[in-house]
């Protein structure tokens, strides 16, 4: 759980204020409802801190359409190299049957390159990803709950259907957002490092 990762408690003989210590979560989810993730959101809010100076982690999905506007596949894009990892491919017959189409060894590539991004000391993380592999543990879990371990403010599309398994999942512990820019502005207002200075060169895409 998260609770077991607070880099935010107060150490013995300490004049830290703990309350000034625990107004700062640094997990949040930003909960989505059916077909308004793929909006591109939590890419352009990425690419914004990135243009500002910030070294910017994790993983964003990008929706692949044929010249039909039918969706062909999803890639992964790491946020600190703009590699694409190719996620989903359905073939004709997936969609028939309405089969997953999920590879799971590009969702571990995926979540290697958010585990590089991390210990790399990226200030951000963002996953736009807590589907069904993340519900179970799997997936992209482990990911995030390192991010928090090491003191990142981690950032996470959470599908509004799935709030009781995010809240399992958190301990209750991560702060709760709407799915908009100015919602993640504000988070980031909150929880940007206060003593970093960003670099004035924007990451590579």
């Amino acid at each position: 759980m998260v609770g077991d990762c607070s880099h935010h408690t107060t150490a013995e003989g300490s004049d830290a204020d703990p309350e000034a210590e625990a107004e700062t979560v640094l997990l949040a989810a930003a909960f989505y409802s059916s077909g308004q993730q793929q909006t591109g959101l939590l890419r352009s809010f990425a690419d914004e801190l990135a243009a500002s100076g910030w070294r910017v982690g994790g993983i964003v999905q990008e929706l692949l359409l044929d010249a039909d506007g039918r969706t062909r596949g999803v890639d992964a894009v790491a946020l600190d190299t703009g590699e694409h990892i190719a996620l989903n491919r359905p073939t004709e017959s997936d969609r028939i049957n309405h089969n997953c189409s999920l590879d799971v060894a590009a969702l571990a590539e995926a979540s290697g390159a958010a585990a590089r991004a991390i210990r790399d000391g990226v200030d951000v993380v963002i996953i736009e990803k807590f589907g069904e592999q993340e519900q179970r543990g799997e997936g992209l879990s482990q990911d995030i709950l390192h991010a928090v371990s090491e003191g990142i403010p981690t950032l996470v599309a959470v599908p509004d259907g799935v709030r009781d398994k995010w809240l399992a999942f958190s301990g209750g512990l991560g702060e709760d957002l709407s799915y908009g820019p100015g919602s993640f502005h504000d988070w980031w207002a909150r929880v940007k490092p206060a003593a970093h200075i960003p670099t004035n060169t924007p990451h590579q895409r």
